[in-house]
């Protein structure tokens, strides 16, 4: 009988893998050993896990997983499907995840992960976020494939990084994907069987050549969402209806979209910068139908973001971001959406489903025909540095700025605690006596020590003098006197570095 600890599986776990396949080590083990957080699905039916590792059961069998709990994907299915485990279209085997987003009104699921837990791990236990800065960039990456023919066209699935945005998610505003009602397709030729009407998602800037329906709400005014995206959706499709244009009459995407936190950008070569980087970037972020891996890496840094796809060629672009918060969550799949009041970004609140778009309530949107399921694979996070409330960061001559305790340490300073400004913190000089930096103890330095003397049990109230305080019991008295003369030995002598301790 085969054991499975909670935390190591998905909502539904297939492990009916070919017995010729060779046993390899798992893609996080050989490619991300200091990676924040990787889930690459090849442990998902292993305890304890070997390296390399291989699920290996026995033939036909099926197995099902007990639910999910909070520090790994956690499933949410309002409308039917859930990511799974699966074993064919990989990018690394034995194992990746599933999310279905077909055509029908029940596929647009989607899994959860809170980041908490290894972030304490990675950074310790007063840090519950990972922030990137120009200094620590932060990775976000994954590998995706459309799986057969060319159904990578026609999904809605993307892969978000943000902050606090677990399960259950209930539509609402901060959502990137609420939508409005695209206008009736069937008289363009609309033979898929469903009706005519697609949703829009609004959360995408109206310009000449693709006019946004009247219904959403100007993208300027939309709450920033504190999270970042990017993924395939066939539902950023404005003109669904193809009409005169293709024979397919519903909504389809060609290219990677991206979300900033408060906008999707459907990505294409020129739209923004290339930054550069190790090799030339001549894609054009074009999505590849059949078992084409499609690897996504976005390197987010304090304002912006460089987005990378690599296919057969290689896309990259850098974009600003709306959103330059901390991270500690992931989502996978489709979160679920509300359709908007006209005009506005709040959620019409009506369960009406049963019109145009509708399945059975108000979240189940349908996908677009043909849009099978996408497999993801080799999630991994890295980077950053641990998030504290910024504080007073001191270097060796005085200065002071207020900066995070990560790129306080990397530019060369001492951190103070977080939440401390540079208005209240002293800055004293490596050898607190020497107050001019001159390198001796002489009359210069014993002049501004008087000027700081409290006498005992006087509290400092000028912040600067802190650094008389040799003996740290909050006044400046005989004590500190004492140990401040056996520093003094006059000018051009050399001080002695130990001389107050």
């Amino acid at each position: 009988m085969l054991r499975f600890p909670a935390r190591l599986v998905l909502a539904v776990v297939l492990c009916s893998i070919p017995k010729e396949l060779p046993a390899e080590p798992a893609w996080c083990y050989t490619n991300q050993p200091d990676a924040l957080f990787c889930n690459d699905f090849d442990r998902m039916c292993v305890e304890p896990p070997p390296e390399p590792e291989r699920c290996d059961p026995p033939p036909d069998t099926n197995i099902k997983a007990p639910e999910l709990v909070p520090d790994l994907w956690r499933p949410y299915d309002p409308c039917g499907w859930a990511p799974g485990l699966h074993d064919v279209y990989c990018a690394s085997y034995p194992y990746c995840a599933k999310i279905g987003s077909q055509d029908g009104g029940n596929h647009l699921g989607n899994g959860t992960a809170t980041l908490t837990s290894y972030i304490r791990s990675h950074f310790g236990d007063a840090y519950s976020a990972v922030l990137p800065s120009d200094l620590t960039p932060l990775t976000f990456e994954f590998s995706m494939t459309g799986r057969t023919l060319n159904k990578i066209r026609y999904a809605n699935m993307y892969m978000e990084i943000g902050y606090g945005r677990t399960q259950p998610m209930t539509a609402g505003v901060a959502c990137p994907t609420n939508w409005t009602i695209s206008p009736d397709c069937v008289p363009c030729g609309d033979d898929s069987g469903n009706t005519g009407y697609w949703p829009i998602i609004c959360r995408q800037r109206s310009t000449p050549q693709r006019p946004m329906p009247a219904a959403c709400p100007n993208i300027d005014t939309a709450p920033i969402i504190p999270a970042i995206a990017a993924g395939v959706l066939a539902h950023l499709d404005n003109n669904p209806c193809h009409c005169g244009e293709v024979d397919e009459h519903w909504p389809h995407a060609d290219h990677l979209a991206f979300f900033d936190g408060r906008q999707w950008h459907i990505l294409k070569r020129g739209l923004f910068p290339d930054p550069g980087g190790d090799e030339p970037a001549p894609g054009d972020f074009g999505l590849v139908g059949g078992d084409m891996q499609h690897r996504v890496r976005l390197t987010i840094q304090s304002t912006t973001v460089t987005v990378e796809l690599r296919t057969d060629v290689l896309s990259r672009c850098e974009i600003p971001l709306a959103y330059v918060g901390p991270f500690n969550s992931l989502l996978m799949g489709f979160q679920t959406p509300c359709q908007l009041k006209p005009g506005t970004w709040e959620c019409n609140g009506a369960i009406d489903c049963n019109g145009p778009c509708g399945a059975d309530r108000v979240c189940c949107l349908r996908g677009a025909p043909g849009g099978g399921t996408v497999t993801v694979d080799d999630v991994a996070v890295r980077g950053g540095q641990g998030y504290a409330a910024p504080g007073a960061c001191c270097f060796p001559d005085t200065s002071c700025v207020e900066a995070l305790r990560g790129d306080c340490l990397l530019l060369g300073g001492q951190p103070a605690d977080g939440g401390t400004a540079c208005e209240n913190t002293a800055c004293c000089p490596p050898l607190p006596a020497d107050h001019d930096m001159d390198t001796d103890v002489d009359l210069q330095d014993f002049g501004w020590f008087q000027t700081c003397f409290t006498g005992q049990r006087n509290p400092i109230t000028d912040v600067p003098c802190t650094c008389a305080d040799f003996d740290h019991d909050n006044d400046v008295d005989a004590d500190d006197l004492v140990r401040f003369l056996g520093c003094m030995q006059g000018p051009q002598v050399l001080a002695d570095p130990t001389c107050a301790d």
